[in-house]
């Protein structure tokens, strides 16, 4: 998206940072390039977009000041990644925003964050004090995950005959496991134990 932004002349030419899983993915994006069908063949994001990378302590170290983005992974924001670090630094400045792509838990710091009011007061990590919510807060749905029924139109394609039900809430599998048992009498559905082996 920032490479479409720049090329249509809708985002200027402040910096931008990633980090994180983000890093990660970027580098598997490029080297993959020339080998998979893609809307911008042989694009390469490194290079096109010129992100400046981090990890670690960097951070703490890095300033934060206007004109710049920084889209880091962890939309949780969970404690000791490079995200929970900014948003401690965002938080209460006015200046600044928060905007989130995903899901995050209720229970996690982004989905207290995300759910504060302004003045509200956060609590991000425990291992610093709780801060008031000054600076603005979006959201936008740009999940990475297909929507359910998408994923059971896609099951009721390939019609297999064991359905294992791993990921997601226990609401949210529970309608997996009631609708998919209904499309697919003849499928087994298996709901395994987390941390438990399971046998196919």
């Amino acid at each position: 998206m920032f490479y479409e932004f720049r090329r249509g002349n809708l985002l200027g030419l402040g910096p931008i940072y990633i980090g994180g899983l983000g890093t990660k993915l970027t580098e598997i994006y490029d080297k993959l390039a020339p080998q998979t069908p893609r809307q911008h063949p042989q694009l390469q994001l490194l290079d096109a977009v010129a992100p400046f990378t981090m990890a670690g302590r960097a951070a703490d170290a890095t300033p934060l000041k206007g004109g710049r983005i920084y889209a880091l992974s962890s939309g949780m924001m969970t404690e000791k990644t490079l995200s929970n670090v900014f948003a401690r630094q965002v938080i209460s400045d006015r200046q600044h925003a928060l905007f989130f792509v995903g899901y995050a838990d209720p229970a996690s710091p982004g989905g207290r964050l995300r759910s504060a009011a302004p003045g509200e007061i956060v609590q991000l990590s425990p291992d610093v004090p709780a801060q008031p919510l000054s600076c603005e807060v979006e959201q936008f749905n740009f999940s990475a995950h297909a929507s359910r029924e998408s994923l059971r139109a896609y099951v009721n394609k390939v019609r297999p005959k064991k359905i294992v039900l791993v990921h997601g809430d226990t609401p949210a599998i529970e309608w997996f496991r009631t609708t998919l048992a209904g499309d697919l009498p003849q499928s087994e559905i298996l709901l395994p134990t987390p941390g438990v082996p399971l046998e196919l």
